[in-house]
């Protein structure tokens, strides 16, 4: 699973998820983070070593080799962390490998009132003489090789499969037959290196190469593979020309990415590196922009939109950079919202434990205080800082001590000894580090010694969800997906429609905090890569979640608002916890930070959700207090004129009505 559940004293249960999203406009100098010259390792073997280790996640490595550290919180992970494979979808196909051989499939598109539906099809079946199980080799976070055995243990031929590439390779490592099942009438151009058939509304190709063969025997086609052979499995949407046999051979080896950061944009360069050199076929995200795509081969109709497909070996995209903040700036706010922000404090101080015992409500608490913290040093309230800088302390160094946390030693990675919302399983650590490293960013700029003290068991969070190098203790960006722009969260994926994300606003979170950790402790490639995934992930967010699909083929029957719950194969309008509106809004709200404050993009939208959500100004409902907030963007002095309406039961435990106040002020003043 890959939720959080968020209880309200009264009414609602809630979960937590997240995502996000790449928009192309313009190509830019680009650098990769591992190269950077300011980058130092983020794992300080001290402060790993004093953490207790266990293994307590179910995840499943039989089809790892021992070499890979497993790929949790990736469109990958369905198949592999399961006993049993489940359909992945690298885009624009869907993939389900099996131990003795893979289906490669064109998802139809479909939809009902509140589901567009993408889902795994068996366009091509095939299965591979000798082999009884496969494991993967090698993964780049883009692309992953994966190795089918026979019973002797011995590598017969590796499959590979590619993010935005409409091709998938199968390389003979041994002379074998590769049968495939339920093949239609061939179309007249086939011949003994190339099958192309029509199944299920889509054309699926076959090319042999380096010396494989294919024979038809009824609806049964054999493909003889000799040593060092190469087959390519693809699909066509139609029946048109086919443009992508050219670069079919071009059996993509690996792909290496790399970004930038610029004063108004991030850019993404994604570089395909092929066994030939020569270029292979591949596309963008629908929902992404891109430069390179004057050229298109064919495009592809999928949940997320129109792939367009070109030629060559660099994909770059950009986003519209997001400004990271946590703090507030309530100096122009008027002598009497600032005096009732004083008296707000008091009772929010007054208030304020930090008592959960897992990592995503302490996160929650932790961050509220801190955002506490921080308008009390605005507010020259010195005994109000002092009390929550000593709240806040006590609390991070009971969870940083050593016993809180513990080392996962399969999954490599940090988790805390309470387990919530599947976290034992390394679901939606994004969601609840986000919250612990935003409060780390707050106390650290006041408490110098808690920085002295914490600074490396803080990096130890921000390593398991984000490291930036290479390290054989995490793996790199373990949440967050480059291609697609946003973050997964279901630590296995135990899902048919693949990994996915809910709470995409607590995933900008994550990034917004690693930014500002990063700056706080001058580690200069931390801040770019926060940076960076804030932008894409804010850019996701505005355009899945937040906004209704459109454009999109066969789903005139979808009429609802947004897409709160988002898979690699389905979008739906739906919570993991709750079957009402606000649920599904606020889930791409919470938990209304400080930088949320320019969101120009959404203001045509936050009306439209704002009136499908809240009905008779009523924001007494779970997370109405986040859609509050969200309605002063476009009209501060209504939501000021709600705020006394507000009633505590319905200000989320990660809230306070003196941040719920400070940030409606603050845009009324903006």
């Amino acid at each position: 699973m890959s939720r959080r559940l968020i209880i309200y004293t009264i009414i609602a249960t809630a979960i937590v998820v997240a995502g996000s999203a790449i928009l192309l406009r313009r190509q830019a100098p680009l650098i990769s983070p591992q190269s950077s010259k300011s980058a130092a390792p983020l794992v300080d073997s001290v402060a790993l070593n004093k953490l207790a280790t266990k293994d307590a996640s179910k995840v499943d490595t039989s089809h790892l080799d021992s070499s890979i550290i497993p790929p949790t919180n990736s469109w990958l992970s369905g198949a592999v962390l399961q006993k049993t494979p489940l359909p992945v979808y690298p885009m624009p196909l869907s993939v389900l490998m099996r131990d003795n051989g893979i289906e490669v499939g064109l998802p139809t598109v479909t939809a009902t009132q509140t589901t567009i539906n993408g889902g795994h099809v068996s366009g091509i079946h095939a299965t591979i003489a000798n082999a009884i199980t496969f494991q993967m080799t090698r993964y780049d976070g883009t692309s992953a090789s994966l190795s089918y055995k026979d019973k002797d243990g011995v590598s017969i031929g590796t499959t590979t499969i590619t993010e935005g590439v409409p091709y998938v390779y199968y390389r003979s490592h041994a002379g074998h037959h590769i049968t495939l099942r339920d093949v239609t009438v061939p179309s007249i151009d086939t011949t003994e290196t190339y099958l192309r058939y029509t199944k299920a509304g889509h054309d699926y190709v076959v090319i042999a190469s380096n010396g494989a063969t294919i024979s038809m025997r009824g609806i049964t086609a054999e493909i003889n593979a000799p040593n060092n052979s190469l087959v390519t499995y693809y699909a066509l949407p139609n029946g048109e020309k086919d443009q992508l046999r050219t670069y079919a051979a071009n059996e993509i080896k690996a792909v290496t990415t790399s970004y930038a950061t610029q004063n108004n944009n991030v850019s993404t360069k994604f570089h395909y590196t092929t066994s030939s050199g020569n270029p292979t076929a591949y596309a963008a995200m629908g929902y992404a922009t891109t430069m390179n795509v004057s050229k298109p081969l064919t495009s592809y109709e999928t949940i997320y939109g129109n792939m367009i497909t070109t030629s060559g070996n660099d994909l770059v995209t950009t986003a519209p950079r997001t400004t990271p903040s946590n703090s507030l700036d309530i100096t122009k706010i008027s002598d009497e919202h600032r005096q009732s922000l004083k008296k707000l404090l008091q009772q929010d101080v007054a208030s304020t434990k930090i008592t959960a015992m897992d990592s995503y409500y302490a996160g929650k608490q932790l961050a509220r205080a801190a955002n506490l913290l921080d308008i009390a040093h605005q507010l020259n309230d010195q005994p109000a800082a002092t009390r929550l800088q000593e709240i806040l302390a006590d609390a991070m160094t009971q969870r940083l001590n050593g016993g809180y946390f513990y080392y996962d030693t399969k999954v490599k990675g940090v988790a805390a000894s309470t387990a919530a919302f599947g976290s034992e399983d390394f679901n939606d650590h994004h969601f609840h580090y986000g919250y612990i490293i935003y409060a780390a960013s707050i106390l650290g700029r006041y408490d110098p010694q808690f920085l002295r003290d914490h600074i490396n068991d803080i990096n130890l969070l921000i390593a398991d969800i984000a490291a930036y190098d290479k390290s054989a203790t995490f793996p790199v960006r373990r949440n967050y997906d480059a291609y697609a722009g946003h973050a997964w969260a279901a630590g296995l994926a135990p899902f048919v429609d693949g990994n996915n994300q809910e709470s995409s606003s607590e995933a900008m979170n994550a990034w917004n905090a690693v930014s500002l950790w990063g700056k706080l402790i001058g580690n200069s490639t931390l801040t770019e890569e926060g940076d960076w995934m804030l932008a894409n992930e804010a850019a996701a967010a505005h355009r899945i979640w937040r906004s209704p699909p459109t454009n999109l083929p066969n789903t005139s029957a979808f009429t609802s608002p947004l897409t709160s719950l988002n898979f690699s194969g389905k979008r739906t309008y739906a919570t993991f916890f709750s079957d009402e509106p606000n649920a599904k809004l606020g889930i791409q709200l919470i938990p209304m930070a400080p930088y949320m404050h320019s969101m120009p993009d959404d203001v045509i939208d936050i009306q439209r959700l704002d009136k499908s959500t809240i009905k008779d100004n009523n924001y007494n409902v779970a997370l109405g207090d986040y859609i509050l907030m969200y309605s002063s963007i476009y009209d501060p002095a209504r939501a000021i004129k709600l705020l006394d309406e507000q009633q505590d039961k319905f200000i989320d435990d990660g809230n306070s009505r003196t941040y719920l106040s400070a940030f409606i002020y603050t845009q009324l003043s903006r």
